[in-house]
């Protein structure tokens, strides 16, 4: 086979730039005209090199000014901080308030030379001061409690999953403020169609998943359906095989307690109304429900898990809607077959850190 020899081109392997090699011998004390003589540029170059300047020296370099003006987003940072209505703005209209003339992205652009960007806000329920102190309250007492006695709790709690699932919005903010007041989406209750799920977790423990039903007497979801159907139900069932030992009028929790909110609709104080009715399916089911702080998902763990649940939810189909029998089906195979253990026994032993942030925070909102 004959040799054929390479083709020579003219193409040579690029040293170190220039510029970069100047400005390293003037880093080493080298003048001017010696640094431009060991790089081989011409003196002109240079001078023009070290009057422009760049990043290593500190200087700006000249050219266009910025279509919005420093002055004009540090007016607009000032204006909206402290207002999370005003940070949720759509961009459009921040720029009709301030009688701006640039475009969505131009506008993000001059928001990140001062670090803003848009962000999915953290969405927290509302705290009044009086919950706020039995929040603090509850962390101040219990804050030194071990995660081996976490480890005890069975952690009950429903949620509602829309059938329309829907990207949350975005909010101007920069790094390090994602715990601001003003950068958290507060929740309120809302009367939407859905389905309304319940369940109970406890450490390498996980229950059924159960649809709750609002049919019967009463409108929506009382407290007689909810002592026949989660105390006398899913709870009572668990509790029963925990063998819970019954005590004069109470279940002692010595091996397990339960772990419900405040809601009224679980009946923890006794009325004339209700006449004892959910108080009195504890005592026979062997549920020995401790004192939880109201507006707590922070210190409740299930509400990791039905993150968990939705999160996988909208990766199944992200837009558009869901039938309410393919809804149903979605939630339950997830909930049986991705959900396990592993997903939320790191979470019941965080409870420790958690009420310690809480209780630092003065029962604010935390993270979780």
């Amino acid at each position: 086979m004959a040799y054929t020899p390479k083709r020579k081109t003219s193409r040579r392997e690029h040293e170190t730039p220039r510029r970069s090699r100047f400005r390293a011998y003037l880093e080493e004390g080298h003048s001017q005209i010696r640094a431009a003589q060991l790089a081989k540029v011409p003196r002109t170059t240079a001078r023009g090199w070290i009057s422009t300047g760049d990043r290593r020296t500190g200087k700006t370099r000249t050219g266009r000014p910025y279509l919005i003006p420093n002055e004009k987003i540090e007016e607009i940072i000032g204006w909206m901080t402290g207002h999370f209505d005003r940070r949720a703005m759509p961009l459009q209209r921040i720029a009709e308030v301030f009688n701006i003339k640039a475009s969505e992205k131009s506008l993000l652009r001059a928001f990140a030379r001062f670090g803003y960007h848009h962000h999915i806000p953290d969405c927290k329920p509302f705290l009044s001061e009086e919950q706020r102190l039995k929040r603090w309250s509850f962390s101040i007492a219990n804050w030194d409690r071990a995660k081996e006695y976490w480890r005890r709790g069975l952690y009950y709690d429903e949620t509602t999953i829309q059938s329309s699932l829907r990207r949350r919005l975005k909010i101007l903010r920069k790094r390090g403020e994602r715990r601001r007041l003003d950068c958290i989406q507060f929740k309120f209750q809302s009367g939407r169609t859905s389905i309304h799920y319940a369940a109970v977790i406890g450490y390498n423990f996980k229950s059924r998943l159960v649809i709750l039903s609002t049919e019967g007497e009463g409108k929506g979801f009382t407290q007689k359906k909810y002592e026949q159907q989660i105390l006398r139900g899913l709870l009572g069932d668990i509790c029963k095989e925990r063998n819970g030992r019954y005590i004069g009028d109470f279940c002692t929790g010595e091996t397990y307690f339960v772990v419900e909110d405040g809601s009224k609709v679980h009946g923890k104080k006794d009325t004339k109304e209700n006449k004892g009715l959910c108080n009195k399916a504890r005592v026979e089911c062997f549920i020995y429900s401790i004192d939880w702080p109201p507006c707590s998902p922070d210190l409740n763990p299930i509400e990791n898990v039905w993150r968990i649940l939705k999160q996988r939810l909208r990766n199944r189909k992200p837009y558009g809607g869901w039938t309410l029998e393919e809804l149903q089906e979605a939630v339950l195979d997830i909930w049986e077959h991705e959900i396990t253990v592993e997903d939320f026994n790191k979470y019941i032993d965080s409870l420790p850190e958690r009420l310690e942030k809480v209780r630092f925070r003065k029962g604010a909102q935390t993270h979780w």
